[in-house]
């Protein structure tokens, strides 16, 4: 199956591990299933042979399932892509990083995050065991220098990786500003305990 079908997203062979990868798109199947959105309900209706316990019958392109699908499923996909795939290599470049192993820590902690927030769960203090890894050399405004431990493995290591992919996929948001402003309402929170340490906001990517 093309890389360029709608339907690459089912080509086992594109993944590491062919048994993950079926349960992955079980998983989409599911969510896409439970979806009360308007396209897909015209899609199931229209399509008699949709089955989302199963990888046969009709299957949406992947332009129209992965609208549905949550952040965390779409991170397990991709971290099973093939690493010498040209396919994952490319999604890492067209979000302006030079490594495919970078997005795929990235997208794991965010991920983390979300669910933690999701859950009503503190992360105040809270050192969370996904951290992404931040190498220098990308394409985009991103830190004078490495990350201290301390701001890698709190809140703001993760915040950071998100706001510089929301800035590679939508450079005229305001996730940048809307941060700033909260912590402006609230001078006397000490952000420092969520990783926002003395000087980060003269970071080339928080300016």
């Amino acid at each position: 199956m093309a890389t360029n079908s709608g339907l690459w997203y089912l080509d086992s062979s594109l993944f590491d591990n062919r048994q993950f990868h079926e349960s992955v798109v079980l998983d989409m199947k599911t969510e896409f299933g439970r979806n009360s959105d308007p396209f897909v309900r015209k899609y199931i209706d229209e399509h008699p042979n949709w089955d989302k316990n199963s990888l046969s019958g009709d299957n949406p392109d992947a332009w129209i399932i992965f609208e549905t699908a949550t952040f965390g499923t779409l991170s397990k996909m991709y971290k099973n892509l093939k690493n010498q795939s040209p396919l994952k290599s490319r999604i890492a470049n067209e979000l302006g990083l030079y490594s495919a192993r970078d997005l795929s820590s990235w997208l794991e902690a965010i991920s983390v995050l979300r669910n933690t927030i999701a859950h009503h769960s503190r992360i105040w203090y809270r050192i969370f065991s996904k951290k992404p890894t931040n190498i220098r050399g990308h394409r985009y405004k991103w830190m004078v220098q490495d990350m201290t431990e301390h701001q890698r493995k709190r809140a703001f290591g993760v915040i950071s990786c998100l706001l510089y992919l929301c800035n590679a996929i939508k450079p005229d948001n305001t996730v940048k500003d809307d941060i700033k402003d909260l912590f402006c309402s609230m001078p006397d929170v000490p952000v420092f305990m969520i990783g926002f340490t003395r000087g980060w906001d003269n970071n080339p990517l928080w300016k």
